[in-house]
């Protein structure tokens, strides 16, 4: 292999907020299910050792579950944010396990793939005070939580070499 290639995580966690807050009692999929995220990882993966590289997954960042439901009900009435928190079970909770989800499918995806996975996560939840390690929306890193995330990036490539040659 030629380099090693880290494939960032992205968030399957997208759904339309205002068609599910419309109709709570409805069925709603998110716009990528864990069997399209699961393949969206396993084609990146296939062409990152298709072009000579090894490839290297990151596990998702943590969520606020209570930051990201303010963030993705703005502007919605309070009418509207009763039917999103019933649609969710009556819990802000059932976002975070959503969430889970799909970063589990990444650590399950790196043991059948046989590639390494840089673990984000648990250094995140290991941290006193994660709520500064994220932006307002709970989900997005701040520049405290990119600076706790490049320290483990660096940290590990260091200790297992990663990037050699």
């Amino acid at each position: 292999m030629d380099k090693t290639v880290i494939i960032q995580p992205e968030s399957g966690l997208l759904y339309d907020w205002k068609a599910i807050a419309a109709n709570p009692g409805d069925h709603h999929e998110p716009k990528m299910d864990l069997v399209a995220y699961k393949a969206l990882y396993i084609n990146k993966i296939a062409q990152a050792r298709a072009n000579g590289h090894e490839p290297v997954l990151v596990s998702l960042p943590i969520m606020d579950e209570n930051r990201f439901f303010a963030f993705i009900t703005r502007g919605m009435s309070m009418q509207e944010r009763k039917n999103l928190l019933f649609w969710l079970g009556g819990k802000t909770e059932r976002l975070r396990n959503m969430h889970e989800l799909y970063n589990l499918l990444l650590f399950r995806l790196a043991a059948t793939q046989c590639v390494h996975i840089i673990d984000i996560t648990s250094p995140m939840l290991a941290s006193d005070h994660y709520e500064q390690l994220l932006e307002q929306d709970g989900v997005t890193l701040s520049d405290e939580g990119q600076a706790l995330v490049d320290n483990e990036l660096a940290s590990l490539i260091s200790r297992f070499g990663l990037l050699a040659g």
